[in-house]
């Protein structure tokens, strides 16, 4: 589902919320067909969800979403820069 998005056109940005809102409804899904629900197998649950999580963000391309945001280029924040041996104004 998530490559048929992102083929469609779903921008990066949206991403990892489609992502983890998938990951959550095909595990309820999953979850719902089971023949008993009880807590014992909530872990496994759990470990569903991140598992369709963690291969749907590689499908979707988030290392390389996540390339892109890390290199480009913005005003770094306000002291950025400042040596942390060094206190400002001393």
């Amino acid at each position: 589902m998530t490559q048929l998005l992102k083929w469609g056109g779903i921008p990066d940005k949206a991403g990892v919320l489609l992502v983890i809102a998938l990951a959550l409804l095909g595990t309820a899904v999953w979850a719902y067909s089971q023949p008993a629900f009880d807590r014992a197998n909530l872990f496994s649950y759990f470990a569903g969800v991140i598992a369709v999580a963690t291969s749907a963000a590689g499908v979707f391309g988030f290392t390389r979403a996540g390339s892109d945001a890390i290199t480009s280029t913005r005003t770094p924040p306000a002291g950025a820069g400042q040596s942390a041996t060094v206190k400002a104004g001393g």
